[in-house]
């Protein structure tokens, strides 16, 4: 019974090990996968820390100076691989019961996005000033455009409508001084028909000198007939009057062929003369017809939405209106009176037609005495048929040439001349006023060569400019494959200053639109313009605008040595951003062309509210244009002096050098090329070249984990992807990424 019992109870001890093992094979196997979950919970951990240590390693230089963040010189491979390890370490040597065991097996740090790449470098200014541009430049610029918007809108429409009106005006008026022209042509034409007859029917009784007349065949027909009749049927020898026959024959023919040559020449160009002059009329009717529509076309401009949408928003200043501008709207409503009536046209025509009626009749006329050719040589034409004949010639002749060659009241083409000069009795007015105007603009021409001559007295900054230029290629080159031609900014090309007062209020009136379209656009939503526009004016230098001051009063060598370091390209870093020129003046030349564009728009405003007592509106523009150019000159020496000047004299608020530029940057809008050069600046400052700095790394860590139980079902279970890993032997492998970005 004592062996049985033994027998039993070591039946019992079995089944508890068989269970107990059972218990613990399945608990161990948890214990492992607690380890290995525990393991990539903190790989994950250790990764993401590695990343953020390794990107600590900021370029504390181009922070400091250019807010900007990009990694700097130290091994990226070294910290990641350092602070893992010393993590691990103290992992050891902190825990009273290390239950993981983790080793650290590799670590990687690629990086990526170098700073020098067009998206990242915006993307990094868009974070640095997406708080500050936005306040800044309400405050500062959009609130002292934004009263005088209307008044700038209904001056941008009188301006465009004038101006273009101008033009038309003066195309037409040279077609109708053409077509009158054609028809004097015509006339003239005439006249020379006119030298074969005397006017006013009165016939000389002598042959005179020179060429026979038909008066003087008329006056020797009597004879010659008296003559011809006397030696008639006589033998040659005794005829008494042969010579005197020959000769009358031969003055006839003489007076016949030149008047035949004469007909056919004014036969031939007379209906073509008045043709042209037909289409140079009816190419006026054009002009006229176009003018109408672009007068009806000026109250729907596109460009208005611009300045509406900027009126509209509300202030965060106090600053009050300069009112609707009907003023100025008065004087655009004035561009009617450029039109002609069609009923000028029609009678401009209708003259046409009656020249060339008249001539036919003169033809006639003329062709009738001609056909007499033969009967006088024979002596066989009456003599009151040959005076008839000759009679009617002279009076069509006479009624031709009186209304269209003769002076006096009743020549239609000097009556034509009278209504066209009756709607021109300002053109000459206005034309002096156009003069004085370009004289005026030759001047702030020649103020811009003055400034673009100093180039060849700064020669020892070219270098650096070269230098410069070869950043600026360099980061061209770097993003050549996301290279894109968006923008406006400027690429170094040359400005050229128009001498012609229109063309130049059109280019002012121009930008002003662009401007008001860019703050509205903005008020949308803030672009990446106004972001890089705002930060190139934070971080980068002006030029010292007083040094043109002091040069344009002075400008001899040694004034020109003692501010030469004025022009280097570390003082003038705004300007060469914003215009793209690689020499020391070009920048500068292009700013102040730009600020003299701006001014003359403004001022034109004034100049068309203080000339709108002129009347007529082309002359009521010109004045204003004149008044824009001398003020907005004036603007150009006091800025330089001053370093601000009031927006307007109606508006007294301050506008210096620096918010000029700032507008400019906005107007010119996004580039890469502008992107190229900030870059291109940061490089020639620091010495760092961005396109060697990463802004984003790649990280990756991989930790082993000895396993303690089972390694083989492990291993199965991750190669079955349950488990993430790999496990090779009685090791776990487990990798993480993280990455980081500034």
């Amino acid at each position: 019974m004592n062996d049985l019992r033994r027998s039993e109870q070591g039946a019992v001890t079995v089944f508890f090990i068989v269970i107990f093992a059972s218990i613990f094979a399945f608990v161990a196997l948890f214990i492992d996968f607690a380890r290995i979950f525990a393991l990539q919970a903190k790989t994950e951990v250790l990764a993401h820390a590695a990343s953020r240590s390794v990107m600590s390693s900021y370029d504390q230089q181009l922070l400091e100076q250019y807010g900007l963040f990009a990694y700097g010189e130290t091994d990226g491979n070294y910290i990641m691989s350092k602070m893992l390890q010393d993590n691990l370490e103290m992992a050891k040597r902190s825990d009273d019961l290390p239950v993981l065991g983790a080793r650290l097996d590799s670590s990687s740090a690629e990086f990526q996005r170098p700073l020098g790449m067009y998206n990242v470098f915006e993307q990094q200014i868009r974070e640095q000033m997406k708080y500050k541009a936005p306040i800044d430049f309400t405050i500062e610029l959009i609130n002292r455009f934004k009263p005088m918007s209307q008044v700038m809108k209904e001056t941008s429409n009188t301006v465009d409508l004038l101006g273009k009106l101008q033009k038309l005006y003066e195309r037409r008026e040279a077609k109708f001084d053409a077509m009158l022209e054609k028809q004097r042509m015509a006339a003239k034409l005439v006249q020379s028909v006119s030298t074969v007859i005397p006017r006013s029917g009165s016939y000389s009784d002598s042959q005179g000198e020179g060429s026979p007349t038909a008066s003087d065949i008329m006056a020797g027909y009597g004879d010659f007939v008296y003559m011809y009749e006397a030696d008639f049927g006589r033998e040659p020898s005794e005829q008494q009057y042969m010579k005197e026959i020959n000769e009358y024959r031969y003055q006839a023919g003489r007076m016949f062929g030149r008047l035949g040559n004469l007909r056919k020449e004014a036969d031939g160009r007379h209906g073509t003369l008045l043709n042209e002059a037909n289409v140079l009329l009816t190419e006026a009717q054009d002009i006229n017809e176009l003018m109408r529509k672009t007068i009806e076309e000026a109250e729907h401009r596109s460009a208005q939405d611009g300045y509406n949408e900027v009126s509209s928003i509300q202030s965060t200043s106090g600053n009050e209106s300069l009112g609707d501008g009907g003023e100025i709207a008065q004087i655009r409503k004035k561009g009617q009176s450029l039109l002609v009536p069609e009923s000028m046209f029609d009678d401009f025509r209708g003259d046409i037609d009656g020249q060339a009626s008249q001539f036919l009749r003169l033809q006639s006329a003329s062709g009738s005495f001609y056909s007499m050719e033969g009967m006088v040589s024979s002596a066989s034409a009456s003599e009151s048929s040959l005076h008839s004949a000759l009679r009617e010639f002279d009076n069509e002749i006479d009624r031709y040439l009186r209304k269209y060659s003769d002076a006096g009241s009743s020549n239609v083409l000097d009556e034509n001349k009278r209504n066209l000069d009756g709607h021109r009795s300002s053109d000459q007015e206005r034309k002096q006023i156009e003069q004085q105007a370009s004289g005026k603009l030759k001047e702030a021409a020649n103020l811009m060569k003055q400034i673009k001559d100093l180039r060849s007295k700064l020669g020892d900054y070219q270098k650096e400019f070269d230098q410069l230029e070869s950043y600026y290629n360099g980061n061209r080159n770097f993003n050549s494959a996301a290279m894109d031609s968006t923008g406006t900014g400027y690429s170094g090309t040359d400005q050229r200053t128009t001498v012609d007062p229109y063309d130049a209020g059109s280019e002012a009136i121009g930008g002003m639109d662009l401007l008001y379209g860019g703050l509205s656009n903005l008020m949308k939503g803030m672009s990446d313009s106004c972001f890089q526009g705002e930060y190139i004016v934070s971080y980068y230098e002006l030029f010292d605008i007083s040094t043109l001051d002091e040069l344009l009063k002075e400008s001899g060598s040694q004034k020109i040595d003692a501010l030469s370091d004025s022009f280097a390209p570390k003082k003038q870093e705004v300007e060469y951003i914003l215009y793209g020129f690689h020499n020391p003046v070009g920048n500068l030349a292009a700013a102040y062309g730009e600020i003299f564009a701006m001014r003359l728009a403004i001022r034109t405003m004034e100049g068309l509210i203080k000339n709108a007592n002129k009347g007529h509106p082309l002359v009521i523009l010109a004045a204003a244009l004149l008044y824009g150019v001398e003020h907005a000159l004036k603007d150009m020496l006091d800025l330089a002096k001053e370093g601000s000047i009031y927006l307007s004299d109606f508006l007294k608020l301050k506008l210096s050098y620096r918010d000029h530029l700032r507008i400019f940057l906005l107007l010119h809008g996004r580039s890469e090329q502008r992107l190229s050069r900030m870059l291109a600046v940061i490089r020639n400052n620091t010495g760092i070249a961005p396109d060697q700095r990463p802004t984003y790394l790649k990280g990756e860590v991989t930790v082993t984990l000895p396993l303690w139980f089972l390694p083989g079902v492990a291993k199965a279970m991750g190669g079955a992807g349950v488990l993430k890993g790999r496990v090779e032997g009685s090791t776990y492998y487990v990798t993480k990424q993280a990455d980081f970005s500034y």
